[in-house]
């Protein structure tokens, strides 16, 4: 398409009607037969759309100038992707190989995070790792400051190796106790750009509006495919997930995940048990929604880590996802606030070796694990 016939596009009004004919066409994705069909379940899907609509525009539209780039929330509180992690902040950012970076922060207290460069352009089930840095390889100053260097050639320090596929930054810090940490910081500059500003070019917002319906067609697509072949495959079990999908899906090398789907009956509950948990940097398990959303944890229980678990006397982990608080011997309880069913995920962070090949689940009643019960 020439300029000329991409500005008529714009002064027409057609780069806007056709933005919004695919945005309705995106509705049957959640009125798909495929998925349940009980009205909390479509309105919350609709909500997922536009939440996901939201984070395609951030990408593509507002933060999309790799020469003068700026970190974002693709996942927040109120943007949730593929059971993105409760214990995580999440930042994004646009990069090109053709350029060199400069990230400077500091250190906070988060007990870890990572900066990964990921290919893609914004794919979401093509964003293989193309370099990886995370703050236990790091150096910082007797403050705390930080910079990291991003090229295609080797700098000293804190570097981070770009390729001719790096298109974007995932940025996670992961916490202990959000309460008691303070998160790290990140600036980042281009030290080479070639243009004197970053204003819009009318020649790139129809390809950037494709970019973001794009993004969530596929992000919602690439959902609905792992639950529909998690609830056939693996409901209410946790093995250890085929890493490689999930790297290529954004997910980090030093993490080995356990991905599933639970659902349970009114009287039910998932009992969970991980005998040996590695040595490692944390771990967590979490409960999310149909459309794989992480459910609430700003209000509720719905998670939990390393550094929240109670423990058994021997060392093993005992989780319970239930509809009902089970009493106070059940330390390690997820609430699924009212959900029948949902995503859930397993996290080991920074473990060498040693991952179980599953975390063992058990589908139970609920009038024979309560404290009541016990006690009768």
């Amino acid at each position: 398409m020439t300029s000329t016939e991409m500005h008529e596009r714009i002064m027409s009004g057609q780069v806007w009607f056709d933005f919004c004919d695919r945005l309705k066409a995106a509705g049957e994705l959640i009125r798909d037969p495929g998925n349940p069909q009980d009205v909390t379940t479509q309105a919350l899907g609709y909500r997922y759309l536009t939440r996901i609509l939201r984070a395609g525009l951030e990408r593509s539209v507002d933060y999309a100038d790799p020469q003068y780039p700026a970190f974002y929330r693709l996942a927040d509180d109120t943007k949730k992707i593929l059971n993105d992690n409760p214990d995580n902040y999440y930042e994004n950012c646009a990069v090109d190989p053709h350029f060199e970076y400069r990230i400077s922060g500091h250190r906070g207290s988060v007990r870890w995070f990572s900066v990964g460069v990921k290919a893609g352009a914004g794919n979401v089930d093509s964003m293989a790792s193309t370099g990886e840095i995370d703050s236990s390889q790091m150096s910082f100053d007797e403050d705390g400051r930080f910079e990291i260097l991003l090229s295609q050639n080797r700098k000293p320090g804190n570097w981070l190796r770009m390729t001719d596929a790096s298109s974007n930054l995932v940025v996670r810090q992961t916490f202990g106790n959000r309460k008691l940490e303070e998160r790290a910081t990140f600036e980042i500059e281009c030290v080479n750009p070639q243009r004197p500003n970053n204003n819009l070019n009318p020649d790139e917002l129809d390809a950037r509006l494709g970019q973001a319906m794009t993004f969530l067609e596929n992000t919602v697509g690439l959902g609905l495919g792992w639950t529909k072949t998690y609830r056939e495959n693996t409901l209410n079990a946790l093995p250890s997930h085929h890493q490689p999908t999930l790297q290529a899906a954004g997910g980090d090398p030093t993490i080995h995940y356990y991905q599933s789907h639970w659902e349970l009956a009114p009287d039910e509950a998932l009992a969970i048990r991980i005998d040996a948990m590695p040595d490692c940097q944390t771990w967590n398990f979490q409960l999310s929604n149909y459309w794989m959303e992480s459910l609430d944890h700003r209000f509720f229980e719905i998670a939990v880590n390393k550094f929240t678990a109670r423990y058994e006397e021997d060392g093993s982990i005992r989780l319970l996802v239930a509809h009902e608080d089970p009493g106070p011997s059940h330390g390690n309880w997820l609430n699924t606030l009212g959900h029948d069913q949902g995503g859930m995920l397993g996290r080991i962070v920074g473990a060498e070796s040693g991952w179980p090949k599953a975390w063992s689940t058990e589908v139970v009643r609920f009038a024979d694990i309560t404290d009541n019960t016990r006690n009768a």
